[in-house]
């Protein structure tokens, strides 16, 4: 949103508003600023969550597991999880034959996995990257 239309909305000048927002990037509150692309529009009409637990908890083993998942595009994300399974993913694919792709033929094959597991999502019913602000 332009400072404008923030400083319209908080009832102030732009010029304080600015300093504001500045101080907000300076102290890392404001971790940066990035489009957000609509990844239907772009081709992949399928989102998954991905449970993996790994063979072994070595440091050489998590490591090669994370190296291997940083690679790979189609996972839009990586959580080491507690519970039964050590990570989630999300994915994004083209369609439920990408999804198998990705699945059987990266993921199920990494060194050091011993089991996977696939949720395709059906409808995002909410979704929002910032943290409430109370």
């Amino acid at each position: 949103m332009p400072i404008a239309a923030v400083a319209e909305r908080a009832t102030l000048s732009a010029t304080p508003v600015s300093r504001r927002v500045k101080k907000l990037e300076d102290e890392g509150i404001i971790a940066g600023y990035a489009p957000v692309l609509d990844a239907r529009k772009l081709g992949f009409e399928l989102e998954a969550y991905v449970l993996i637990n790994l063979k072994s908890h070595s440091d050489k083993n998590i490591a090669r597991f994370e190296n291997a998942i940083r690679d790979n595009p189609y996972v839009v994300s990586c959580h080491a999880v507690t519970g039964d399974m050590d990570y989630i993913l999300r994915i994004i694919a083209r369609d439920v034959e990408h999804l198998s792709q990705i699945t059987l033929k990266t993921l199920v094959r990494l060194d050091g996995v011993r089991d996977v597991k696939s949720i395709i999502a059906l409808e995002a019913v909410k979704e929002s990257r910032s943290p409430p602000l109370e």
